[in-house]
């Protein structure tokens, strides 16, 4: 049985990735992970607006997990904290993960060459196929303005 994997940090989601591994699992009746990093209790005197995007991204996803559960997906939900890469590593190697579904990093955020290199680390030090999705771009037609 394939065992995939969705991981998400609290700066950002990854919803095009939890969308393909959604409609991947219910195709193939597989097990779904959804991983969510939260920062490290040292690290939490962010900013306020830092933990609302951390909360805001959680509460979204809580909220499409207990969707997919409705429709039938199976789907387990862990919390960690740590460093985001070593924690998807160590979480692929517990769980026996067959596929990692990531998202690719857009390329106009001013992160992305961060966020590849974090995901070709990961892709090197784990046995698993990894699928790099693309995020879809949206766009409001009244005003032309890119929605995400």
């Amino acid at each position: 049985m394939e065992r995939i994997l969705v991981s998400m940090s609290s700066q950002c989601g990854a919803w095009g990735a939890w969308s393909r591994a959604i409609s991947l699992a219910r195709r193939i009746d597989a097990k779904l992970y959804a991983l969510f990093l939260a920062p490290l209790c040292a690290q939490t005197a962010g900013t306020a607006e830092e933990h609302n995007t951390a909360g805001g991204v959680r509460e979204r996803l809580e909220l499409l997990i207990e969707l997919a559960k409705s429709e039938g997906v199976r789907v387990d939900y862990y919390i960690s904290e740590g460093n985001y890469e070593e924690e998807v590593i160590r979480f692929v190697e517990q769980n026996r993960i067959t596929l990692l579904v990531a998202e690719s990093p857009e390329k106009e955020n001013s992160n992305s060459e961060r966020e590849f290199a974090q995901i070709r680390k990961i892709q090197h030090r784990i046995t698993c196929r990894v699928e790099l999705v693309s995020p879809r771009k949206t766009q409001d037609f009244n005003t032309g303005e890119k929605l995400s």
